[in-house]
């Protein structure tokens, strides 16, 4: 398995990929700046957008280079980068590395890493791939339809807030139970990591000059719960 998760073809790949996504990016940045232009937008206005834009988006995505680091231990290098870089979800990445690893026969993921086949490590690749892309699949015939349905409605402000609060549930009624009751350190962490969560969260509304703590809650929840991992494996191992 490491001979594929470590290949020079994977990772040539997976570059291609990336730049492609890079360069798509800029080309409708490109198009985007210069159509604003067209519709008045002043270059200075516009250089503030792309600063604030900048930030709002890097500090989010410290939250994912902690994940990255996390996955990496379960499916290499490569691979979590690919998969956290373009369209992939630690959460939805862990879960299905472990669910494969236990329908194969391996106590954990990182058990599997050790000592799958290329086989059994290319059907957690298909699955990952296949499973996340299912979402595109019902939006592109059926999303703008949806959206506009939505907003067509008289209580179409109410609707949306339903709507986004019932996704939130399914995730929650899909992910907490396997983290709750698969394993008791894995418990401990999400634990651990929801106290902080909710901690922090308290702090930046009480305190106006904490607000900043919002942009970081996911990455010190993240960081926390890793953190407190080696707590927990000491104390139930």
């Amino acid at each position: 398995m490491k001979e594929i998760i470590e290949s020079p073809l994977l990772r040539i790949l997976v570059i291609i990929g990336l730049l492609y996504i890079v360069g798509f990016s800029l080309v409708y940045l490109k198009k985007a700046y210069n159509r604003c232009l067209e519709l008045g937008v002043s270059k200075e206005d516009l250089k503030k957008v792309i600063k604030s834009s900048l930030v709002f988006s890097i500090v989010p995505s410290l939250s994912i280079v902690v994940g990255l680091f996390a996955l990496i231990s379960i499916l290499g290098v490569v691979w979590s980068w690919w998969r956290l870089s373009v369209i992939g979800s630690l959460s939805y990445e862990s879960l299905i590395s472990s669910s494969v690893a236990s329908a194969i026969g391996y106590a954990t993921s990182a058990e599997m890493l050790e000592q799958a086949t290329g086989a059994q490590f290319g059907v957690v690749m298909i699955l990952m791939s296949v499973g996340m892309l299912s979402g595109f699949f019902i939006l592109l015939p059926l999303g703008k339809k949806l959206s506009m349905s939505v907003n067509k409605s008289e209580n179409a402000g109410t609707w949306k807030y339903v709507l986004s609060g019932t996704f939130m549930l399914c995730l929650f009624a899909v992910y907490i139970p396997v983290l709750l009751f698969g394993d008791t350190i894995q418990a401990a962490v999400m634990l651990t990591g929801l106290v902080i969560a909710v901690a922090l969260g308290a702090l930046a509304s009480r305190y106006p000059k904490l607000r900043w703590l919002n942009e970081f809650i996911m990455a010190f929840s993240m960081i926390g719960g890793m953190v407190s991992s080696i707590f927990w494996t000491g104390l139930f191992q």
